[in-house]
C-alpha cells in the first residue's frame, strides 16, 4: 500500500465506521504535518469519504485543523446531509408506489447500505438512488416513476430500449427539482461483465431494514455482500469507501452464512471478485473473515496480490483510466476464460447508449450500430493510445 504520503494515511485511518484511541492520536499526529488540506478535500470527494473524513476529523484532531477547512468540511456536511434526506423522502415515496402497485423494488446501496454499515444515514455521499425491480416489471415501474414526474434519461427509441433492456442493467430517470435520478436495475450488472447472480433469485429472499421509521427492502447480507463485491470489482475498486462501506457492512451484521455466500458466488461464477472484495476489507477495515473462506476462495494468494497492487494505485486515479487497461483487469477477474471471452466480445459488439448519443439513426436500421460500435471503439482506443503514446515520448525528452 502507497503510504508515501501522510494525506494518504489520513485518509486511509478515516475509512472506518470508528476508531480506535490509537487511530485517533495517529490522526492527531498526521494533521500536525505540513498537509495539503487541498489535496485532502478533493481526494477524500474523489473516494467518497468527505462525510467520514468530517466525522472523525472533527471530533479527534478538530483543534488542530485550520479554520478555513473545517469550515469546508462542516459546510459539505450540512450539504451531504440535506441531500440524503431529500433522497431518502424520494425513496420512500417511490418504494411506497411501486409496493402499492404490486411492483416489488430493492433499494441498493446509499443511504441505506450507510444505515447497515455506519449506522447513520449521511455517512455515505449522497448520488442517486439505486432501485432494482423484477425485469417483467419495467413498463409498470416506467408508468410509475413518469407519474411522479420522472422522466427516462437518455430517451430511446424502442428498438433502443429494447436492446438495452436485453443487454445491458439499468436505466436512468431524473426529475428537474434537485436533480433527482433514479436509477432504475432490473438486473445486478450487465450482460458485458458475467455476474450470474439473477434478479429473480434476490428478489426471493429481500430482507427490510428499518430507515427513517420506515422498513425499506434490499437485498439479504449475503447476496449484498457478493453484489458489493461485484459492483467494486466491476469498476475497479476506484472508490476507498467501496471498500470501508463493504468491511464496515461485514463487521456490523449480527450473523454471516459464510458457506452460503461461497456457494452462491460459484454459482455466479464471481469467488474471484469476491475473494478480492474481502481481501480488500480485511486489510482496509480490519474484519475478520474466517480462514476457511480464503482457503477456498483463494488458495494461491492471488486475490490477495491483487488487492495489494490495487491499494498501492488506489491514491493514482489516472493509472485506471484506459479503457485497454481497464479490459485486461476484468480478464483477471473472471472466474471461467470463456467468461472473459463472451464479456469481451460483448463489449466490443452490443451498442451502448454512447453509440445512440454519437450517430443517431432512424429505428429501420437501428442493427447498423453493431457494425458502428466496433468502428468507434477502435477510433478511441487509436487516439488514447497516440495520446499515451505522445505523453511518454515528451517524458523522455
Amino acid at each position: 500500500m502507497n503510504h508515501s504520503r501522510a494525506e494518504n494515511r489520513l485518509l486511509m485511518t478515516v475509512a472506518q465506521r470508528e476508531l480506535s484511541d490509537d487511530q485517533r492520536t495517529e490522526l492527531r499526529r498526521l494533521v500536525k504535518q505540513e498537509i495539503d488540506f487541498d489535496y485532502v478535500f478533493t481526494t477524500a470527494q474523489t473516494h467518497g469519504l468527505l462525510p467520514l473524513l468530517q466525522k472523525h476529523l472533527a471530533t479527534a484532531a478538530g483543534d488542530l485543523l485550520p479554520g478555513h477547512f473545517l469550515s469546508r468540511l462542516k459546510l459539505q456536511s450540512v450539504a451531504n446531509s440535506q441531500n440524503v434526506l431529500h433522497l431518502l423522502n424520494r425513496q420512500l415515496k417511490l418504494c411506497k408506489l411501486l409496493e402499492e402497485n404490486g411492483v416489488p423494488i430493492a433499494i441498493l446501496k446509499g443511504s441505506l447500505l450507510s444505515q447497515m454499515a455506519y449506522d447513520d444515514i449521511a455517512l455515505r455521499a449522497a448520488g442517486d438512488i439505486d432501485a432494482l425491480i423484477r425485469p417483467q416489471d419495467f413498463a409498470r415501474a416506467r408508468q410509475l416513476l413518469e407519474s411522479l414526474g420522472y422522466e427516462m434519461s437518455p430517451k430511446l427509441t424502442p428498438p433502443q430500449l429494447d436492446s438495452h433492456l436485453k443487454h445491458h442493467c439499468e436505466l436512468q430517470f431524473m426529475r428537474d427539482d434537485w436533480f433527482t435520478i433514479v436509477d432504475l436495475h432490473w438486473a445486478l450488472a450487465p450482460k458485458s461483465f458475467v455476474f450470474k447472480l439473477e434478479t429473480g433469485e434476490v428478489m426471493s429472499r429481500l430482507q427490510s431494514v428499518e430507515i427513517a421509521g420506515a422498513q425499506i427492502k434490499t437485498l439479504a447480507t449475503e447476496d449484498l455482500i457478493l453484489y458489493l463485491s461485484m459492483h467494486g470489482a466491476k469498476h475497479l475498486w476506484r472508490g476507498l469507501e467501496w471498500i470501508s462501506s463493504l468491511g464496515e457492512l461485514i463487521r456490523a451484521a449480527e450473523s454471516i452464512a459464510w458457506s452460503t455466500i461461497v456457494e452462491r458466488a460459484e454459482h455466479a461464477h464471481a469467488t474471484r471478485m469476491l475473494a478480492l472484495g474481502l481481501r480488500l476489507a480485511t486489510t482496509v477495515s480490519g474484519i475478520h473473515v474466517p480462514a476457511e473462506v480464503f482457503n477456498t476462495l483463494d488458495r494461491d494468494d492471488s486475490a490477495k496480490r491483487m488487492a495489494h497492487n490495487i491499494l498501492s494505485q488506489l491514491f493514482n486515479i489516472s493509472d485506471f483510466a484506459e479503457s485497454t487497461e481497464t479490459n485486461l483487469y476484468n480478464f483477471k477477474i473472471m472466474d471461467r476464460k470463456r467468461d472473459a471471452l463472451v464479456s469481451a466480445l460483448r463489449a466490443i459488439f452490443v451498442p451502448t447508449l454512447t453509440d445512440w448519443h454519437a450517430l443517431e439513426l432512424p429505428p429501420s436500421l437501428h442493427s447498423l450500430y453493431y457494425a458502428y460500435r466496433p468502428l468507434r471503439l477502435s477510433k478511441a482506443y487509436s487516439s488514447a493510445l497516440w495520446r499515451k503514446l505522445g505523453s511518454r515520448g515528451a517524458a523522455c525528452l
